[in-house]
């Protein structure tokens, strides 16, 4: 046995640093290094060789895959379930979105100058320099300071609330950083009054799938706009996750502070539960869908972690509007929202929903149409969602009730891609994934229109219960408290967002990411 050089591996290694730099992979430096040492042992036997080679190439294949962005295959497994209920046709449109002409054109290129110039290059030192560069590249210290908040700029037809920067700033490490993160918001907690200081109003949760700035902005549509019939828009709001069962989980917990990923899934305090605390008020709560909830037991995740009680949902009444990702019937949205309003008693006890449409979730396909590219349909889709919302907010104002209404998207839907991910992947919680618009309406026969006031810095869940709290206590649909005043104990936060052993946070006013408990790394802008 003796070492030799690498001869056309060299070509796997430069790709990979060549992607590593541009920031479309990760590079785990000991594991390719590791692989690297055994390329380079040359084996006499023949038939130990062939194995050798064909063990190369599976383990160029799991390392290549390891290094990418996509899901580890340990996560996939847990999801095999999930994964089978995809529908062919999407698993196809899935496949297209990943091939990149751009990368394509590059490998063949790199192939092309390999193969004429490896006779006078040695290309094995050309890769031991490229691993230096790397290992140096990436053992560079991370500088550590405060956040930054975006600049927006001022709408004409919209004013700009500032929200008091309450918490602390965030110091040291970025681990460091993260910990005094949780610390603070493990503080937090709204705190209800027992009784409506004013007039008594419902409070109307519209939770949307697949709804981020970014989305809007790949359609050419403006969130000051789409709801400029509302009082309040948070334009930088954190969905704090890229999943629906979390999002829906932590709006459902609103009343306290942001916590960790795996706290989700654990026993917490009543009074965390926004739901809860209005039936303490004496609100008669409820849950909607336009959808089933059985993918990935949405349903019973918001029964078991987010204090709400759905009982069995009943779709006899309607006719599929779109048909999901895996076959499943989706219904219209003004159907299910106008018959929830019909159902509802005539009483003055107020009401709360808690209502969820997928009407916008990737590998939707449009009922009695033929087959479209999820991406391509999606500014429809976008249309027909807020002109479903916008009639049923025409039905509660005609009811004359003095209602609150909520839309908060859970995430996006990543119809644009980046660097890390191709479009409609959400595996790790990026900025244009979790910065979504969330806007509020104030309906009642006092309520007088306003323009639309906009938040711009960062806020997130507990933000929306601690403003659902205020109207409680103040007399806001009387027309005599000005919805500034609401507004008073809005928090501006570090904006941080975690799926499954993936964290982003935002460090130096940049977006930094940490993968299975990894190193911190800045994501890439487009």
């Amino acid at each position: 046995m003796k070492l030799s050089g690498l001869g056309v591996w060299n070509l796997y290694f430069l790709a990979k640093f060549a992607l590593y730099l541009r920031g479309d992979i990760a590079f785990d430096w000991l594991f390719n290094a590791a692989f690297f040492a055994f390329l380079l042992l040359s084996i006499n036997s023949h038939i130990l060789t062939r194995i050798k080679n064909g063990l190369s190439v599976i383990l160029a294949v799991v390392l290549l895959y390891h290094d990418s962005w996509l899901p580890p295959i340990s996560r996939l497994l847990k999801q095999v379930a999930n994964l089978q209920e995809f529908s062919i046709g999407y698993f196809l449109e899935i496949a297209a979105r990943m091939i990149s002409i751009d990368l394509l054109l590059g490998v063949f290129i790199l192939v092309l100058v390999y193969w004429y110039s490896a006779k006078w290059l040695r290309y094995t030192s050309i890769t031991v320099l490229g691993f230096a560069y790397i290992y140096w590249f990436s053992t560079t210290p991370i500088t550590i300071t405060d956040t930054n908040h975006p600049v927006v700029v001022k709408n004409k037809v919209v004013t700009q609330v500032p929200v008091n920067v309450t918490s602390s700033a965030l110091t040291g490490t970025p681990d460091q950083q993260l910990k005094m993160f949780y610390q603070q918001q493990a503080k937090l907690k709204t705190q209800f009054a027992d009784t409506f200081q004013g007039e008594q109003f419902d409070v109307v949760v519209l939770n949307i799938c697949s709804l981020a700035n970014a989305d809007l902005n790949a359609i050419g549509v403006k969130p000051s706009n789409l709801f400029k019939n509302f009082d309040i828009l948070f334009s930088d709001f954190n969905s704090a996750t890229s999943y629906s069962g979390p999002a829906a989980i932590r709006l459902l917990r609103a009343s306290c502070g942001q916590t960790n990923q795996d706290l989700l899934f654990k026993p917490v305090d009543e009074q965390c539960h926004l739901f809860n605390n209005l039936a303490k008020l004496g609100y008669n709560s409820s849950v909607a869908m336009n959808h089933d909830g059985h993918f990935d037991d949405f349903i019973g995740l918001i029964n078991q972690y987010g204090g709400v009680s759905a009982s069995k949902l009943d779709f006899s009444e309607f006719s599929p509007s779109q048909y999901g990702f895996d076959g499943k019937p989706i219904y219209s949205d003004k159907e299910v929202l106008l018959d929830w309003l019909d159902k509802q008693p005539n009483s003055s006890q107020p009401r709360a929903l808690y209502y969820n449409t997928i009407s916008l979730h990737d590998g939707n396909q449009l009922a009695g149409r033929g087959r479209m590219n999820s991406l391509q349909s999606y500014p429809t889709r976008q249309q027909q969602l807020f002109s479903d919302i916008n009639l049923f907010i025409d039905e509660l104002e005609n009811q004359g009730r003095n209602v609150l209404l909520v839309v908060v998207p859970e995430h996006g839907a990543a119809l644009a891609g980046d660097k890390l991910q191709f479009a409609g992947l959400r595996e790790i919680p990026s900025p244009s994934i979790v910065s979504v618009p969330t806007a509020v309406k104030f309906i009642g026969p006092n309520v007088k229109n306003r323009e639309l006031r906009e938040v711009t810095e960062t806020v997130s869940y507990f933000s929306l219960s601690e403003l659902i709290s205020n109207a409680v206590k103040s007399d806001v649909f009387s027309g005599a408290t000005p919805i500034d005043r609401l507004l008073n104990n809005t928090q501006s936060i570090t904006k941080v967002a975690e799926n499954q052993d993936t964290v982003m946070m935002y460090i130096k006013g940049e977006p930094y990411i940490q993968l299975d408990g990894g190193e911190w790394t800045r994501y890439p802008s487009n």
